[in-house]
């Protein structure tokens, strides 16, 4: 337990380093993404030829980082890119639905350059093992490209977050920090009251109650974070509305994060592996500590998107 308390103390601090500077500008937050896609890439591979499914760890790197062209158009073109500084200050002054103003054209856009380059990838991994081993080759290549997409779509929705939403960078930090909640409250409720197993054929440690404890702790860091943090980043009172929705969002999101855990179980224990790696004693390796968050970009993303959309 000391090893992994003081695992997770270094790792909150390297994360820090990231998101902290994007406050000023989501440019310093970036990076954060590429180094995940870099070191996911790695690890899945090696975790993929345990079960014989030889994937380049070249490929996996390309899928993970399919959002880079998005981010040199934006750059080349000098589109305006959200300062959660500059839109906390716009806040005071202007409507809320500047919180939630996006810019439809480059979203289109970007979404384009990212089904481009993903496109290209998937026939090139789908016809490879079909030219290479015939008709054969065809589950080799279809579970090339869910590999592929598996960290590569939640990488793209993180750099969405960043890059489309004006408050994307506080959205990108709750998709972080919502696994962790979640993940903390289902682990101590499951170690105290949990008795009938969740998924035991998946990961037979997990409990009913701490699925159920997740939900609640996640439900918690919402309410405390929609009553007393919003309306003094954001200038706006809060709706007993807004926080049925938020209570029901939450509710959302905590059961796609601990169904993204499930998934990265299932996939660890078909490739016959404890942990994607060691990188982080007591925690695995970085998809070990990011496999929920892929859900939560996700879902963030989705419900954010629906939001402003409809």
């Amino acid at each position: 337990m000391k090893t992994r308390v003081t695992t997770a103390l270094i790792f909150g601090l390297i994360m820090g380093v990231f998101i902290i500077p994007g406050f000023w500008s989501v440019h310093f937050t970036l990076p954060l993404l590429v180094i995940i896609g870099i070191l996911a890439s790695g690890e899945f591979s090696t975790a993929l030829r345990k079960i014989k499914l030889n994937y380049s760890r070249i490929n996996l790197m390309l899928y993970n980082l399919a959002f880079l062209p998005g981010y040199i158009y934006i750059i080349s073109n000098r589109n305006k890119v959200y300062s959660p500084q500059a839109i906390r200050s716009l806040s005071i002054e202007f409507s809320p639905k500047v919180l939630v103003d996006i810019d439809e054209s480059l979203l289109c856009k970007l979404v384009i350059l990212y089904s481009v380059v993903i496109l290209i990838l998937s026939l090139y991994c789908l016809f490879k093992p079909l030219f290479k081993y015939g008709a054969n080759g065809l589950r080799h290549g279809v579970l090339n490209i869910a590999a592929g997409l598996y960290v590569s779509l939640p990488l793209f929705a993180g750099f969405l977050l960043l890059y489309i939403l004006p408050v994307g960078w506080y959205l990108f930090i709750l998709a972080i920090t919502t696994p962790w909640v979640c993940d903390s409250a289902a682990l101590y409720c499951g170690m105290l009251w949990g008795k009938k197993k969740l998924a035991p054929l998946i990961s037979p440690n997990k409990t009913l109650v701490g699925f159920y404890g997740g939900i609640i702790g996640t439900v918690v860091m919402y309410v405390l974070l929609f009553v007393f943090l919003v309306p003094s980043l954001f200038r706006f009172d809060c709706s007993l509305t807004t926080l049925i929705f938020v209570i029901v969002v939450a509710i959302i999101i905590a059961i796609l994060t601990q169904i993204g855990d499930l998934l990265a179980s299932a996939i660890k224990r078909i490739c016959g592996i404890k942990d994607f790696s060691n990188l982080m004693p007591g925690h695995g390796g970085i998809m070990d500590r990011f496999d929920s968050t892929y859900f939560t970009f996700i879902s963030i993303l989705t419900i954010a998107l629906l939001a402003y959309f409809f």
